[in-house]
């Protein structure tokens, strides 16, 4: 049941990864998105099925604003963590701005119900990814300088695919 949310969430979000995947040129990955929102919506029961991935092996694409920030040449900026949200870049944050625009989520009324949305896919996020933070924790010498580190990593991977 957790993992058919995630396909929902990621289901939904589809405009988001569609837009920046149009932004960074990768024409192809938005054909990509397209089809699987077109097939998980369909065959994949409202997104709850990742039919897309298992029958027709259309692999799942990460993409954001501040992915094409950062295609564009735009540096991190200084790294922090936001309550709830978690760690960031001063780039990654604008863009996670300029991406809710796209979450169609954030257009539910009244203003509540997205909040209490995005906290439940969240949760269900973390359900699923419980063990990865206290891994982290243990290995670490300096937590939060091993967190920073693995974040700037990660961002500096997903905007060089």
């Amino acid at each position: 049941a957790r993992i058919g949310v995630s396909n929902f969430f990621y289901n939904i979000t589809t405009p988001i990864r569609f837009v920046n995947s149009v932004l960074q040129f990768k024409m192809k990955d938005a054909g990509n998105e397209l089809l699987r929102l077109v097939v998980n919506s369909t065959l994949g029961v409202g997104g709850f099925g990742d039919f897309a991935k298992g029958q027709l092996d259309i692999k799942r694409k990460d993409e954001d604003l501040g992915q094409t920030f950062g295609t564009y040449g735009i540096g991190n900026g200084f790294y922090l963590v936001w309550p709830i949200i978690g760690p960031s870049s001063l780039r990654d944050s604008l863009g996670l701005v300029g991406d809710g625009f796209l979450n169609p989520i954030n257009y539910i009324r009244p203003a509540w119900k997205p909040i209490a949305i995005t906290a439940y896919d969240t949760l269900n996020y973390t359900s699923l990814h419980i063990g990865d933070y206290e891994d982290i924790i243990k290995a670490a010498i300096d937590p939060y300088v091993a967190i920073r580190d693995a974040y700037i990593q990660h961002r500096k991977k997903k905007v060089e695919e």
